[in-house]
């Protein structure tokens, strides 16, 4: 029951903050198409994402679920189910139209830059953190040996 609360608390903050990012990433692109509002459906929609993603999250990244599988595969496992998952959303909710090949194509361009952008991102943090958390680590040891 433990580890069910586990996953049930990683998959709401992540939600949480995947939502977060959709909206963020739908006004950008209402703002740039200058549509004035937003539709109750689409809003639903990308919230349903946001605990899609906030899943695929906790199953690809965590040790909650899978426990030894390279960072790689993690990689490739996210993008492509949570691809087929959001395409689906796409279709299901209407977010472009299905029969322009262009539409397509720049959805999949799209997905490929976001989760390229993302992918980046984390990276940089994460080597500039584990930077700062070993400049500190050295600190403290060097601090350390002088007592």
């Amino acid at each position: 029951m433990k580890k069910f609360f586990e996953v049930v608390l990683a998959v709401k903050e992540r939600a949480a903050l995947n939502y977060t990012a959709a909206m963020c990433i739908y006004l950008f692109f209402l703002w740039v198409f200058k549509q004035e509002g937003a539709s109750l459906p689409m809003l639903f929609s990308l919230l349903l994402v946001g605990v899609a993603s906030g899943v695929m999250q906790v199953v690809a990244f965590s040790d909650l679920l899978i426990k030894k599988l390279a960072y790689g595969w993690r990689m490739i496992l996210f993008f492509v189910v949570f691809g087929a998952i959001i395409t689906a959303f796409a279709v299901g909710f209407g977010w472009f139209p299905v029969e322009n090949a262009w539409a397509w194509v720049s959805f999949g361009v799209t997905f490929l830059l976001i989760f390229a952008a993302i992918t980046a991102g984390i990276e940089i943090y994460y080597r500039a953190s584990g930077r700062r958390w070993d400049d500190r680590l050295d600190w403290y040891r060097k601090n350390r040996d002088k007592k």
